[in-house]
């Protein structure tokens, strides 16, 4: 796994912790701005830079 694969998952988990449903894995469907904001950030794409095994950013492709 990635240096921005690691550091997604672990503010794609701060966020569901947020929301009691999220947090709960409530099954039940509901909407909640933790959820979207999750989404979006699970959907970011790009490239780590790594500098001296250092993790220092990401380069996004141009669209």
């Amino acid at each position: 796994m990635s240096e921005l694969e690691k550091i997604k998952q672990n503010i794609i988990f701060q966020l569901r912790g947020l929301c009691a449903h999220c947090a709960t894995a409530n099954p039940n469907p509901h909407r909640c701005l933790s959820g979207e904001l999750s989404a979006r950030v699970e959907s970011l794409r790009g490239v780590s830079l790594m500098v001296n095994n250092e993790f220092k950013g990401v380069l996004f492709p141009r669209v």
